[in-house]
């Protein structure tokens, strides 16, 4: 069953409804024997079971995941909610095939228009794939990283607790981020499009890390964002590094996690050198629910913000309409904008990369924990990591480092903040 195919059941309902609307319409050729009204309907009937077979056939392989394999083949449902947790309304349909282009959806419907017998790898979605969450080894990173998680976890945080998550899974099955994780699909009601958002409350409830309190504190309470900034903050901040007696270790133990926007739009994770002024003006951080806002426009669930070409380069916004042309009156402009700020963050980026290695600190993204003694990747293992953290200003540069390599928006969420940060740990390492 390979081929371009759209998720919506309904779009491939109508197609089969449609075909056969024409099957039954056809104009006949005049040397064809004249078919009687059952042979007509016995045609129709046909064509509707070929139709409806490959649509049953669709939808047990997109709900089917092979407990075999680590890779998520599909949507694993739970028993307690079935097909609501998921199918709140036939006008929600398009947001199911948002959400299939999603990250938090492991974008499983491009896999499966190229492939529909393919699944979602640990490539393609690391943070759902790469490690088996369900496991009472990462029951640390449940709350984030799981559906089960989340929602048990966004009901109540402060009594939260993961070994309570109760997973309906089997083998090596995982989960996504899916529909009843952010929406209490167990309230829904008659009638309605969709249920409501699960709030976990203000950050200083939902924070995985305690430091800098006052910052901390002063978080807003962001209404439907909430549930985004639970998990887009990061792990731990530079002021962790600050109040640590013991630094000497791999950088595992420090490393500020990924995607961490509202832990850069907030000023509540970044390593902030002694004597340097991080005081900024961010008005990104006044948008009202400005994950929501931004990531959402319209109600997508595609978390765009931006439209990219093959090179990488950004060519529209697309919350600029119901967002950012309240204040930047110019699109083309702010797209130039932030095309400069895009290409001189990631120059910034390797000018940092190149100070570490000068001082015998070698990177490699994709190689946890990320930080070692030799240059060469073959060799960068455990047991070469670099964990001769001469001072905690040391740490904390590599610290900045990696949290703007993982969170690839820094330049645009708090554009002056990780300017300040990028900017003195360049200093700082150039001594």
């Amino acid at each position: 069953m390979k081929g371009k195919k759209s998720f919506s059941l309904w779009g491939i309902f109508i197609s089969g409804i449609f075909l056969s609307f024409v099957f039954s319409c056809e104009t006949k050729k005049p040397e064809e024997k004249t078919k009687t009204e059952e042979e007509i309907k016995e045609e129709i009937q046909k064509e509707v079971e070929k139709e409806l077979s490959e649509i049953f056939g669709w939808a047990i392989m997109i709900h089917f995941d092979d407990p075999r394999t680590p890779d998520i083949e599909g949507v694993n449902i739970n028993p307690d909610l079935s097909c609501r947790g998921c199918h709140f309304s036939k006008e929600g349909a398009p947001r199911l095939a948002e959400w299939g282009r999603s990250g938090h959806g492991g974008k499983i419907l491009e896999v499966k228009e190229k492939d529909m017998t393919a699944a979602v790898t640990r490539e393609v979605a690391p943070a759902f794939v790469y490690y088996n969450f369900s496991a009472t080894d990462r029951a640390i990173c449940q709350r984030c990283h799981t559906s089960t998680g989340f929602k048990n976890f966004a009901k109540d945080p402060v009594k939260y607790n993961p070994a309570d998550n109760k997973f309906y899974l089997s083998g090596e099955q995982r989960e996504m981020i899916y529909c009843w994780a952010c929406h209490e699909a167990e309230n829904l009601k008659p009638g309605e499009v969709a249920p409501p958002l699960r709030n976990p409350g203000r950050f200083e409830f939902t924070s995985p890390y305690t430091l800098p309190a006052d910052r901390i504190a002063s978080v807003p309470d962001l209404g439907s964002s909430n549930a985004c900034v639970s998990c887009h903050s990061g792990r731990s901040s530079g002021a962790v590094i600050k109040a640590s007696s013991r630094i000497r270790g791999h950088f595992g133990g420090f490393n500020p996690h990924y995607l961490a926007s509202a832990g850069v739009m907030f000023r509540t994770i970044g390593y902030e050198f002694e004597g340097k002024d991080y005081t900024v003006s961010n008005p990104h951080s006044q948008i009202s629910s400005p994950c929501v806002s931004c990531h959402m426009p319209a109600g997508s669930h595609m978390l765009e913000v931006v439209k990219k070409d093959s090179s990488g380069k950004i060519t529209d916004i697309v919350a600029y309409d119901s967002t950012c042309s309240k204040c930047h009156v110019n699109k083309a402009q702010l797209i130039e904008k932030i095309n400069f700020g895009k290409q001189e963050f990631e120059q910034k980026l390797k000018q940092i990369e190149e100070l570490l290695a000068k001082k015998g600190i070698y990177y490699n993204e994709h190689a946890y924990p990320y930080f070692y003694k030799v240059s060469d990747p073959a060799q960068q293992t455990f047991q070469n990591a670099f964990t001769d953290w001469t001072s905690k200003d040391l740490l904390g540069a590599a610290f900045n480092f990696q949290l703007m390599k993982k969170e690839p928006g820094a330049y645009v969420h708090n554009p002056e903040y990780a300017k300040k940060l990028i900017e003195h740990t360049i200093e700082f390492l150039s001594k």
